[in-house]
């Protein structure tokens, strides 16, 4: 019997949008930045077949009952639930008592595009007296209503753009002012790094004058780096950098570059783009190509017609000759390439030649074979596609390192671990010396965090560390409460101290996830016991995943745009 269908919807924990944030010094400005860390999720939206929303909690209990048109959770700790239907909207508890009720209206923050909705996870709007002013998500007043409006700032989570009198400026999410309230526009540079998120994203800001919209530059503290006096004004993103801001700026028609507010590259070009595995900036006039390092320093003229940049080389096209430099502007050769392709290791690039075929190319050695496909892996190892379309390993000095006899070879995310499958089906994971450390037929691989790895099929899971080392599942999840363990084929958990907890009894189990449940299948159906042995669903749900399902009580979680769930 299929199950009918229910969805949990949830925001994505995205690490550039949604998170709380430890403080921490940037030693440059003495000022506090944040530092990113993901929301522990305590609820979920439910979406019930009869098109209403209600709201479970992470052991599968349903707090509020589907019968909502819309129900946003602003913070997935906070039992803090915005329910509306058409004619009513109201904020509810997780007991279903309703909060919030001494003013007009209370509501999450909305950005102030149309197109984009981000909920500030800390705080919230309300409105009396036709302004509105800022609360904690705990209910704690952060500003007087004294803003015509008040939205998040695309791109700059914790950021609030408000306006009053009709002009705009920003708080963040204490009610702290950042930018004073006297800007025609102000809108965030859009820059984000792994660890710190938005954090530290600056502002671009402009104002009207008699001869057009001027733009100016403030950083994430409130600090002025440039003043209002220029035609436009983006940052550079794609560079990993606390310390530096690199911004592009238009003046007279013309476009230079400034780090930390100095100028470093003049305004003479007409484009400027910026590579950021070699740390160069391409400048191009009337067509032709120049270029210069971080530093502002001029590695070549502007003067090709074609360019092709990967890790620490250039090659240009020179009337009918191409050249390869590297980046403090030497000749490395004069072969020709269709395309150049960088990878995370700077010594080596990627090069396509006018065959077709993958080439790999250093300042001290070159791979020409025909290869019809060539990606990095790691250190010195790639992988390799031949004219069989057969995949195999080779290191740069070692040559060829394993055969290629096989469908598909890929280097495990995060890891010096490669997945390598054959035509019979098998997966096979090998270690950084290229010595196979195991095989599974009909395996899925996947990264369970920053130090494992899983390999499971329909009747067997491994765990592996980082270097292919097999562990336990008690290394791998020390706090949770139940392990799974097999015996004559079968599967069932038993306690930390050893105890039998349930019989190995299933065909496979997903082992108990952080919400204390786990996915149990017998006679090719699935069901759900949880961290105490009981059986939550029994074996009847008839699932559609590749991969292992993950349970919240009796619902099924999948993590792609949405949190989907399936109910008996």
């Amino acid at each position: 019997m299929n199950p009918k269908k229910v969805i949990i919807i949830a925001i994505i924990i995205i690490v550039c949008i949604v998170g709380f944030f430890v403080l921490k010094t940037n030693m440059k400005t003495n000022v506090s930045i944040e530092k990113l860390q993901q929301i522990p999720y305590e609820y979920f939206v439910l979406y019930a077949k009869n098109d209403k929303t209600g709201v479970v909690d992470k052991t599968g209990k349903i707090l509020i009952e589907p019968k909502y048109t819309n129900i946003y959770i602003p913070n997935p700790s906070k039992d803090v639930f915005i329910c509306s239907n058409e004619d009513e909207s109201k904020i509810l508890n997780k007991s279903g008592e309703e909060i919030y009720k001494d003013y007009e209206e209370v509501t999450y923050l909305e950005t102030s595009e149309a197109t984009e909705l981000v909920l500030e996870s800390q705080v919230l709007k309300y409105k009396n007296d036709g302004l509105y002013g800022v609360l904690s998500i705990d209910g704690e007043v952060l500003t007087e209503p004294i803003y015509e409006a008040v939205t998040s700032l695309p791109n700059k989570p914790g950021a609030l753009l408000v306006k009053k009198e009709g002009l705009y400026g920003v708080i963040d999410i204490t009610g702290k002012e950042i930018i004073p309230v006297k800007y025609d526009s102000i809108t965030g540079d859009e820059y984000c790094l792994q660890d710190y998120g938005y954090a530290l994203a600056g502002y671009i800001v402009s104002t009207k004058t008699d001869t057009g919209v001027m733009y100016g530059y403030i950083d994430y503290s409130g600090k002025s780096v440039l003043s209002l006096q220029y035609e436009t004004i983006s940052r550079v993103l794609e560079y990993d950098n606390t310390e530096d801001i690199y911004l592009v700026v238009r003046n007279k028609g013309k476009r230079g570059v400034f780090k930390n507010g100095k100028q470093i590259i003049d305004f003479n070009y007409q484009s400027i783009n910026y590579s950021d595995n070699s740390d160069v900036f391409i400048v191009e006039k009337t067509g032709k190509y120049g270029f210069f390092t971080n530093e502002g320093k001029k590695i070549l003229d502007t003067k090709y017609t074609k360019y092709g940049i990967a890790g620490d080389y250039i090659s240009v096209q020179d009337g009918e000759n191409t050249i390869l430099y590297d980046l403090n502007g030497n000749v490395i050769n004069k072969d020709k390439y269709l395309s150049m392709i960088e990878v995370e290791n700077s010594s080596y690039f990627i090069a396509v030649n006018e065959e077709g075929f993958y080439n790999i190319i250093s300042k001290d050695t070159q791979i020409n074979e025909n290869y019809t496909y060539i990606t990095y892996a790691f250190d010195d190892y790639f992988i390799f596609t031949n004219t069989e379309n057969k995949s195999g390993i080779l290191n740069i000095w070692k040559g060829t390192v394993l055969e290629p006899e096989y469908t598909s070879i890929v280097n495990i995310d995060g890891t010096k671990l490669f997945e390598v499958k054959n035509e019979a089906g098998e997966v096979s994971i090998y270690d950084s010396n290229i010595e196979k450390v195991y095989t599974m037929h009909g395996a899925i691989v996947e990264k369970i965090d920053d130090k494992y790895v899983r390999m499971y099929s329909d009747t067997q899971i491994q765990f592996f560390d980082n270097t292919g080392k097999s562990v336990s599942n008690t290394e791998v999840f020390k706090e949770r409460r139940l392990y799974a363990y097999s015996q004559d084929g079968k599967w069932g958990f038993k306690n930390k101290e050893g105890k039998v907890v349930i019989e190995a009894q299933y065909d496979i189990v997903t082992g108990v996830n952080k919400y204390g449940f786990s996915g149990v299948k017998k006679d090719g159906k699935w069901g759900v016991v949880d961290d105490t042995g009981k059986v939550i669903v029994e074996p009847t749900y008839e699932l559609e995943t590749y991969y292992f399902p993950d349970f919240v009580g009796k619902y099924q979680l999948e993590l792609i745009d949405t949190l989907h769930c399936l109910e008996v």
